[in-house]
């Protein structure tokens, strides 16, 4: 069995299609890359942008082409957003969000195998570590939540994930346990609206901590700004760098009329404040965002004003993007900026991002940083250090060795280094009283 997998998108995708594979590990599957003649194809699409369904069109048009025998299956957001026209591209079978559980059974029973409690994921948040994962990996991702009801005026992820779901701790846990058996080192909590995680009786800052007490390294994914409270800085601070130090606080936009206009529920005060008392409290901290050029009524100077708080918070990382209108979202009826004007104020933002990460990143020449090694190509060392910079080095270790690395130079936002020695790292251990 030759099987080719597509991910687009965000990292709850990503969670999804690497637990997928462990569900399909009785086919016995050969993973080839998607031009190498597969049997079977799997696309998890996105949605989150009119670049994000193009992207996804182009993509099952290139499977069915270079797989022309092939069973294609195309799930995710575009799936769940436009069925009929994923059918017409060339998909065999279409399984929309909604039943994105379904996909094992559907897959395995296309290729005369049973669907039984085995092969079958027991609910919505079934993960990698239930089955095991396919190939050796020294990160994996835990998907805990899902879902978002809040409806920012420009975003169409709530028609297409649905509302919030939660995934009960005990059962992450167990997950987690599971990963960790097989040798996994870093667990990346991952939720479509990571923060509004209640499955726990104290939310995502009571989960990381008994992830980190369980014997995990811990990354968050993408937060929301406002549910992200005193308490889980707290626990990155007393843990860190085993939690890593780092969040991805999306921002969008710099100017309070257009957050309060977009409905997003807090304003600058409340962010920059969030964004001092990390600094303030955890050591080491790294901040990423995004921001989203060119809303609707967006004028000059409230670009300016993205910008120049953009210059005040001096994020690591932006992710930038330029405004799309979505189809049914309050955002697409707004008066719209000209398409030019969007692009030039993406290229401003993305001149600026990569000025400040140059300027964060500089200081960290000459000297030692942490660093967890997730794969060796071409004889170096490759992985990221707590605050989420990459890493390049050269010497001597293992994927899932942590190890202290010297920095000689940089490359955009990779670090260039060489090992000078693998940590010894203390057995943490691997059962939790369940609280």
């Amino acid at each position: 069995m030759r099987a080719a997998f597509r991910t687009l998108g965000c990292k709850v995708n990503q969670v999804e299609t690497e637990a997928l594979l462990g569900f399909l590990k009785v086919l016995e599957p050969e993973v080839v890359p998607l031009e190498e003649g597969a049997d079977l194809v799997v696309i998890n699409t996105c949605a989150v942008t009119t670049t994000a369904e193009a992207d996804a069109r182009k993509e099952i048009r290139r499977a069915r082409r270079a797989n022309p025998r092939a069973f294609i299956v195309v799930t995710g957001c575009y799936a769940e957003l436009s069925p009929e026209e994923v059918r017409e591209l060339g998909a065999d079978a279409v399984v929309p969000n909604s039943r994105k559980a379904e996909l094992p059974k559907v897959i395995l029973e296309h290729f005369g195998l049973p669907s039984d409690p085995i092969t079958t994921p027991p609910n919505e948040f079934w993960g990698a570590g239930e089955r095991g994962l396919l190939n050796s990996r020294v990160r994996a991702f835990l998907k805990v939540q899902d879902g978002c009801q809040v409806g920012c005026a420009y975003c169409i992820i709530p028609r297409l994930r649905g509302k919030e779901r939660h995934r009960d701790y005990r059962d992450a846990l167990a997950e987690a346990e599971a990963l960790l058996r097989m040798g996994i080192k870093e667990i990346v909590l991952t939720g479509v609206r990571l923060g509004s995680y209640r499955g726990h009786p104290k939310g995502l800052a009571g989960l990381v901590e008994d992830l980190y007490h369980l014997g995990a390294k811990v990354r968050l994914s993408s937060i929301e700004p406002e549910d992200t409270g005193e308490d889980l800085l707290r626990v990155i601070a007393r843990y860190a760098p085993g939690i890593r130090p780092h969040l991805h606080l999306s921002l969008q936009t710099g100017s309070d009329r257009l957050l309060r206009l977009m409905g997003r529920r807090y304003d600058k005060a409340y962010y920059r404040n969030l964004v001092q008392r990390a600094y303030e409290l955890i050591p080491g901290f790294a901040l990423t965002t995004d921001v989203i050029a060119g809303l609707p009524t967006e004028t000059e100077e409230e670009h300016q004003e993205t910008l120049a708080f953009l210059e005040e918070l001096r994020p690591t990382r932006v992710h930038a993007f330029t405004y799309t209108p979505r189809p049914k979202t309050r955002a697409a009826s707004m008066p719209q900026v000209p398409p030019e004007v969007r692009k030039r104020r993406t290229k401003e933002i993305i001149a600026l991002a990569q000025r400040l990460a140059e300027e964060r990143i500089r200081p960290k020449l000459g000297s030692q940083v942490e660093v967890l090694v997730e794969r060796i190509q071409g004889g170096l060392a490759l992985g990221h250090t707590p605050d989420y910079y990459e890493a390049r080095l050269s010497g001597s270790a293992r994927p899932g060795d942590t190890v202290l690395a010297r920095v000689e130079g940089v490359e955009g936002y990779t670090l260039l280094g060489r090992v000078e020695r693998v940590q010894q790292e203390a057995s943490l251990p691997l059962e939790l009283p369940i609280r």
